[in-house]
C-alpha cells in the first residue's frame, strides 16, 4: 500500500527521532486501567500489537501472560522495541501491509496510538487489515485522539482527530463491535478516547 505524503512525513519523524522518542514515552503502566479491562475481556490468548513503537506496551502485555507479536511500520521504533525487549518477536510492517502464514489467527490485538496517524478516507483499510488476522470474537484496544479533523502537526506527524460518536461510526461499519469505552485526559491538551471491541467475521 502506497503511503500519502503526510504518512511517509510522519513516519520519517519516527525513524529519525526514535530513541528520543521511545524514551519520552517510557512511562510505565500508562494505560494501567485499560489493560485492566483488556484482561478481564481476554484473560489469555496470542495477541497482536499494531504499532509497538518502542515496545512499551509489548514489556507489559508479555508480563501479563500474552503470546505476543509486535508490529510497526517504523524501523528505528522496531530496533528500540528490540532492544527493550530482547527474545520477542517485533516485524517490520505497515497495518496495510500485515502479513501472516495463511490461517494465522489471533485473540485479540492492541493498537495504541497508531489508528490516529492512519487518514480518514484509509481507515476502512486499515481495520480490515486487522479483522483478517482476527479470530471471530477476538478482542481488541485501539487508543485515539479526541478532537476535529485531521492535519499534518507542527512536529511532522499527521494525526486524524475523532469524536466518540464518530470513531463507534467508524467501528460498527468494519464490524467491530464496541464492547466498552474509557477517556484517559492527560495534562495539556490531548484527551485520549479508548475503544475495547470484539471482532466479528
Amino acid at each position: 500500500m502506497q503511503l500519502t505524503p503526510e504518512e511517509k512525513i510522519t513516519l520519517e519523524t519516527y525513524n529519525t527521532t526514535a530513541k528520543q522518542w521511545s524514551e519520552k514515552h517510557a512511562t510505565v503502566d500508562f494505560w494501567e486501567q485499560e489493560m485492566e479491562i483488556f484482561r478481564k475481556l481476554l484473560p489469555s490468548g496470542k495477541i497482536l500489537e499494531i504499532g509497538s513503537g518502542g515496545g512499551r506496551d509489548a514489556r507489559e502485555l508479555i508480563a501479563l501472560g500474552y503470546a505476543y507479536v509486535g508490529t510497526d511500520i517504523s524501523t528505528g521504533l522496531i530496533e528500540m522495541a528490540k532492544k527493550a525487549n530482547s527474545h520477542v518477536t517485533f516485524l517490520a510492517q505497515s497495518v496495510y501491509d500485515l502479513d501472516f502464514p495463511e490461517g494465522t489467527q489471533f485473540d485479540g490485538f492492541w493498537a495504541s496510538a497508531v489508528l490516529l496517524h492512519i487518514p480518514k478516507t484509509k481507515i476502512n483499510e486499515a481495520l480490515q487489515q486487522i479483522r483478517k488476522f482476527m479470530r471471530d470474537g477476538a478482542v481488541g484496544f485501539i487508543s485515539l485522539k479526541q478532537g476535529d479533523g485531521e492535519r499534518l502537526e507542527e512536529d511532522k506527524r499527521f494525526f486524524a482527530y475523532y469524536s466518540e460518536k464518530e470513531f463507534r461510526k467508524v467501528l460498527q461499519r468494519n464490524n467491530f463491535e464496541v464492547v466498552q469505552t474509557t477517556v484517559h485526559p492527560m495534562s495539556g491538551k490531548t484527551t485520549w478516547l479508548c475503544f475495547f471491541v470484539q471482532v466479528h467475521k
